[in-house]
């Protein structure tokens, strides 16, 4: 049987998406990134200082700035190695999943993923001036990347019949982006009741709508 019918990952393909992300940090790091992960959550990213890292990690605020730089940079670096630890989660997620039902847990995923990480629920939460400028300056780019990767998945999902034909750059698009709206706000109904509503008529083969 053809890989990409049988399993999760081999439909989404998910070495090719880790390609896509920024390289993972290294271990080393963790007891910097873990502090800031704590700081982040505690004061949020605009307010958290170099020093306020330092004195969760016990040392001097020059062995942060040699070691890892801003809080910016910091800020970078811990979003690097999340996305990566969630990568590796990902196959147990998705486990057992197939065609239109990979795609649409996978953005559940993402979502409950976003939404219970205390660094973002610290952000969203508290500081609009962080998500405005997300979504004037970083939003598109965002867009573009991510949806450049997706596009050449879903076209081979769809000449494997594994979801129904349709503009792979644009279903992409249209996937990235309802995803970024729902990390930012919600729905009214349970996350999966939503999902299944809007995804499953534009994902699934005619053969087997109901």
């Amino acid at each position: 049987m053809d890989d990409a019918g049988a399993e999760p990952t081999g439909l989404l393909h998910l070495p090719v998406l880790a390609q896509g992300l920024p390289p993972a940090p290294p271990a080393a790091l963790d007891p910097y990134l873990d502090a800031a992960a704590v700081c982040f959550a505690r004061h949020g990213v605009s307010r958290t200082t170099v020093p306020d890292v330092a004195r969760e990690v016990g040392v001097s605020r020059t062995t942060v700035y040699r070691q890892v730089g801003s809080v910016e940079h910091l800020a970078r670096l811990l979003l690097a190695r999340e996305l990566h630890r969630f990568l590796v989660r990902l196959p147990g997620l998705l486990e057992d999943a197939t065609g239109p039902d990979t795609i649409i847990r996978l953005v559940g995923a993402v979502v409950r993923f976003a939404r219970t990480h205390p660094v973002l629920t610290k952000v969203l939460a508290d500081e609009d001036e962080v998500v405005g400028a997300f979504l004037l300056h970083d939003l598109p780019d965002l867009v573009a990347r991510v949806s450049g990767m997706a596009t050449p998945l879903l076209e081979q999902a769809m000449a494997s019949g594994l979801i129904e034909r349709r503009d792979p750059a644009i279903l992409a698009e249209f996937l990235v982006r309802t995803t970024v709206s729902l990390v930012l706000a919600a729905p009214a109904v349970a996350l999966d009741r939503f999902l299944d509503e809007v995804l499953w008529p534009v994902l699934a083969p005619a053969r087997r709508r109901s």
